[in-house]
């Protein structure tokens, strides 16, 4: 009864195990994609930590870059906990198929050698030619002989079976033995990045130390870069307030509320489409993470100070290019005092705008494609690479984090 039963589940396990291994392979694969990406992440901020460090010494980009790094390294543990929790998934799996193979092996092995004792015992030629002159007919004796040959011919297949499945025992074996060391070198991994982490804690609590010893003079640094900010958000209300008045004028419609675009029904299309695409924009550059947040939020280090930021912030490689998030018409090119160029596309009513631009390759009026470049962005003179993304409607300013696909 058991070995029936045993053959049962043997017989799925058989029938399951590649629809489940495939399925597997692909959840491997991608853990190991997300952690090299995770891995380029961290290896990529080291590299601007290093080109930092070679202009005038920046506590408060030092402390951003560390952060994020925390952060990484974080996602990065457990991300190698998830690959080491597949790969004793993976191991438990096949000693469970090793067994069923072991157990199957005995039954056939035992079958086997029931057969050679048989054959053994009437291994004479003299008990053959017996077996079949006793036939009472002809017809009996063809039958015999018939079934001399289908004997033989099991007895071959049952000795490649017996091959095949020894060869799949050591393969799976050979396989227990490669994700043993492969788990051994995950946990390596694991414990090394456990103690980055503490390492990196550490590191970042100098350097808010350190921000904290020059109180005056960083704080000093936030309100001049907010004001230069506010300054900037007032230009590009003021551009967005004028476009909308040109567009308005150029539509030969007269409206009393001028903070608001008149849509031609081409425009009411594509702005009910772009609203439709909350969520699942891609993001404006390829590699990139948001070093700064939308709308009001207290300091980081100075949980006094308030800092407003009108859009997000997207910190990136140097040399990265932008594209637009989606299809739409270039409304104006602005080079804008401390911010570089800025780059406006509308999609009807709404806007989105690229800040921080130190090439572009459009000009007012062309028409875009989703995902077209459209410039390079900027690194400033410590060595940051920031995009500043904005999303408008009409006059009014949207979180761009909401609007982006999620990562």
């Amino acid at each position: 009864m058991f070995g029936k039963y045993f053959i049962f589940w043997g017989f799925i396990l058989w029938i399951t195990f590649p629809v489940v291994l495939t399925a597997q392979a692909g959840l491997q694969k991608k853990l190991e994609a997300k952690r090299k990406a995770l891995q380029q992440e961290i290896l990529q901020i080291n590299n601007r930590l290093l080109q930092t460090k070679r202009y005038e010494s920046d506590a408060l980009n030092e402390y951003a870059q560390i952060k994020r790094k925390l952060y990484l390294r974080q996602k990065l543990i457990k991300n190698l906990r998830k690959e080491i929790n597949y790969i004793n998934h993976q191991i438990n799996r096949n000693i469970n198929k090793k067994q069923v193979l072991q157990k199957e092996l005995e039954t056939i092995k035992k079958e086997y050698a029931d057969m050679i004792r048989q054959s053994y015992n009437s291994r004479s030629r003299e008990s053959k030619l017996y077996f079949l002159f006793s036939a009472e007919s002809f017809q009996q004796a063809f039958k015999r002989i018939q079934y001399l040959k289908q004997f033989a011919k099991y007895r071959k297949k049952q000795a490649l079976v017996i091959k095949e499945k020894q060869q799949e025992l050591e393969q799976l074996q050979k396989q227990l033995i490669k994700d043993k060391n492969a788990k051994a070198q995950l946990y390596n991994d694991y414990q090394k990045e456990a103690l980055k982490i503490k390492r990196e804690k550490d590191k970042q609590e100098a350097v808010v130390q350190q921000i904290k010893k020059k109180k005056k003079k960083y704080l000093a640094q936030i309100k001049t870069k907010q004001r230069e900010q506010q300054k900037i958000d007032r230009m590009i209300d003021e551009l967005i307030k004028k476009a909308i008045a040109k567009s308005n004028r150029k539509a030969r419609k007269s409206q009393r509320n001028k903070s608001k675009f008149f849509l031609t029904p081409e425009g009411a299309k594509l702005a009910d489409k772009f609203s439709k695409n909350r969520g699942v924009l891609p993001w404006p550059v390829k590699k990139a993470y948001i070093s700064r947040k939308f709308g009001v939020q207290p300091h980081e280090i100075f949980k006094n100070v308030k800092v407003n930021n009108t859009g997000i912030y997207l910190a990136t490689e140097p040399g990265s290019k932008v594209r637009a998030v989606f299809e739409g018409t270039v409304l104006q090119i602005q080079l804008i005092p401390g911010g570089n160029n800025t780059v406006f596309i509308k999609h009807g009513n709404y806007l989105t705008i690229y800040g921080n631009l130190k090439e572009v390759y459009v000009k007012p009026g062309q028409k875009i494609k989703t995902k077209q470049e459209i410039g390079k962005v900027a690194t400033d003179a410590n060595g940051k690479t920031e995009l500043k993304f904005r999303i408008y409607k009409n006059m009014t300013k949207l979180n761009p984090e909401k609007w982006l696909l999620k990562k």
